[in-house]
Parts: structure tokens; C-alpha cells; sequence
């Protein structure tokens, strides 16, 4: 029983070091979790600096416009062209912007002809701090003209310009107040001016043109588009050219009242009629373009030859009739056919110059 209640020697100095050994394990565990927690932290404000924060987008400068057409010279519509002198006006308020540098005119028909005159070499100060610049621009510009309605024309002739240097995202063209002012004392032979227009867009090229890095965005530019719509006096295309096709036609059908005896001076009338309309048309083309329809005096030459060729068959007809039946049989079949081929003619006429007026 005596060795049960005695003390083991040793046993103090191995409690001690038990302790010991806890608490060191106690304090590497709490420097782990705080070192852990550091790392976090660092971790994660090295995302946060790193992810950049997209700066806000900066409004367009805005660049006034304002056109005024002082002349429109000639209309050649054997070249879809036209040439003209106006003006063009800038006017912006940001000094750290060249707006004259970059204006283009897109529709040059030639570009050596084309002269432009700064007359503000130096953008002028405005009393409310804007800047403006004022330019001049002479020359032809191509427009395409359509001769479908021809000689009864309307037309419209366009000037287009647009900034060449910067995008939308950094400029973009605004109306004036008034935008458009047309020289009142222009005249253009053969052409009545119609109300101008103006209108302020944009043009996105459809290629980078080589650059890996484009978009549509950085590739859409700013520009403006001027139309002055011009129509041609009807009693100028009557009296001109359909006035001078109706007296041949005209003169073609008279030859009913030659006797049928004459057979050789009755068949002569309509072959010189021909020819008179072959002459005329070749005229009339000359001063139009070659094009993939058919313009409305091309079909009224057309029909006039299909009435002539009839007024032929039917003096042909008429000379066998008069063979066969006598004169008074022969002139009577003469008189029905010119009458039915004039009144077909100006059923047909009347029908081409409605359809060709009320689509143009």
C-alpha cells in the first residue's frame, strides 16, 4: 500500500513541459490565420487595382453648319454632273479643334477643277466666344440625273461633305439656323429651282481599310448632304421636242389625201417621215446619257415610228385595193386605217407621259 500513495518523481517537470508545448502550438495556429488573412487582404486589393474603372465617354464637340449656294452654273446629264459655286460655313467654340481641317466634299466630279477659297484663312472670334471659319468651293460635282421623264425633268442636285479626320464619337455637324440659303437672283437656263434641303447625319464605311483594330464606331463620320431640286419648264419640253415629232407625224398622216392613185408619192410621205424621226431622235440622244431603262421620249419615238410604219402598210394595202376594187374602195380603207393608227397613237402617247409623270 505504501508505494500506491507515494509521488513519482519527475512528474512536475513533464507537466511543465506540456504546457509548454501547448502554448506554442496555441500561438503558431493564431500567427497562421492571421498571416492566411493578410494574404486575403493583399490578394484582393491587387484585384481591385488592377480591374481599371472605365472613365466616363465625353460628349462630341458639336461644329455649326450653314450652306449658301450663290450659282449653279450647268447641268450635263450626259455625265450626271453638275457645276456649281457656294459657301460653307464652320463655327464651334472648343480652340483645341481645327474644324476646317478635316471638311471633305465627297461628290467632286473633277477634282483638279475643283477651287476652294478660304476667305477666313484664320477662324474669326465671335463676340460669344465661338469661332467661326468661312470657306468657298468651285467646281463640278457629280449627282446622279435621272432622264426618265425626259423632257419633262426633275432633278435633284446634291453637294456632300462630311469631316474626314475625326469620328462621331469626337464631332459631329449641327444645323445653323438657317442651314441652306440659295442666292435669289440665280438662274439656270432651261431649270426652275425648287425648295432647297439639307440634312445632317452620319456615313459608316463599310471596310477598315487595313487597320486590324477598326470597328464601325471609329470608322462613322459626321456629314452633311444639300439638295436643290430643279425641274424643267413643260412648255419647253412640249415646244422643243414633242411639238416638232407631232407636226412630222402630222405631216405622215396628210398623205391620206393623196389620191391612191398616186401610189409612189402616197408610200414616199411615210419613208420621209421615217426619216425625219430618225433624225430627230439621233439629236434628242446625243445630249443623254446611256442608261439601263427606257426613257419616256425613247418609248414616244418608238410609238411614233410604229404609227408611221402602220401609215406605210397602209398605203401599200390601199395600192393593192386600188388594183383590185378601184380608187374609191382604196382611199376608204386608207381613211379608216390613219384614223384608228392616230387615235391608238394618242391613246398610247397620252398613257406614257401619264405613267412616266406620276412615277417620277
Amino acid at each position: 500500500m505504501h508505494r500506491f500513495g507515494a509521488s513519482i518523481p519527475g512528474a512536475p517537470g513533464m507537466k511543465s513541459v506540456f504546457r509548454m508545448v501547448v502554448r506554442t502550438l496555441t500561438a503558431a495556429m493564431v500567427f497562421g490565420l492571421l498571416l492566411v488573412g493578410l494574404q486575403a487582404g493583399s490578394a484582393t486589393r491587387g484585384t481591385a487595382s488592377a480591374t481599371p474603372t472605365p472613365a466616363p465617354q465625353s460628349t462630341p464637340e458639336q461644329v455649326t453648319v450653314g450652306v449658301y449656294v450663290q450659282n449653279v452654273q450647268a447641268v450635263d446629264l450626259s455625265t450626271n454632273s453638275f457645276s456649281a459655286d457656294f459657301y460653307i460655313w464652320l463655327r464651334w467654340r472648343n480652340p483645341d479643334i481645327d474644324a476646317p481641317a478635316g471638311i471633305e466634299v465627297q461628290n467632286v466630279f473633277e477634282n483638279w477643277a475643283l477651287t476652294k477659297t478660304e476667305v477666313y484663312p484664320e477662324p474669326r472670334k465671335q463676340p460669344d466666344g465661338s469661332l467661326v471659319w468661312l470657306g468657298r468651293y468651285q467646281g463640278n460635282f457629280n449627282s446622279p440625273l435621272s432622264v426618265s421623264d425626259y423632257p419633262f425633268q426633275n432633278q435633284t442636285l446634291r453637294f456632300v461633305f462630311e469631316e474626314a479626320i475625326l469620328n462621331v464619337e469626337q464631332l459631329v455637324y449641327v444645323p445653323d439656323k438657317d442651314p441652306i440659303v440659295v442666292n435669289p437672283d440665280i438662274t439656270l437656263a432651261g431649270y426652275n429651282f425648287g425648295e432647297p434641303r439639307v440634312a445632317f447625319d452620319s456615313h459608316t464605311y463599310p471596310t477598315s481599310f487595313g487597320d486590324v483594330e477598326s470597328s464601325p464606331d471609329n470608322r462613322t463620320y459626321t456629314r452633311v448632304v444639300v439638295e436643290i431640286p430643279v425641274t424643267s419648264p413643260v412648255t419647253s419640253g412640249i415646244f422643243k421636242t414633242i411639238l416638232p415629232l407631232l407636226i412630222v407625224l402630222i405631216a405622215a398622216a396628210l398623205g391620206v389625201i393623196i389620191p391612191a392613185s398616186y401610189v409612189d408619192s402616197k408610200v414616199n410621205v411615210p419613208i420621209t417621215a421615217l426619216i425625219a424621226l430618225v433624225a430627230m431622235q439621233f439629236g434628242v440622244s446625243s445630249a443623254l446619257p446611256e442608261v439601263g431603262y427606257l426613257p419616256m421620249i425613247d418609248l414616244i419615238y418608238l410609238l411614233a415610228y410604229t404609227a408611221v410604219t402602220a401609215m406605210l402598210g397602209s398605203a401599200v394595202i390601199g395600192a393593192w385595193r386600188l388594183r383590185h376594187e378601184g380608187e374609191d374602195a382604196a382611199m376608204s380603207l386608207e381613211r379608216r386605217f390613219t384614223l384608228g393608227i392616230s387615235v391608238a397613237f394618242v391613246a398610247c402617247f397620252v398613257a406614257a407621259v401619264l405613267f412616266y409623270t406620276l412615277a417620277a
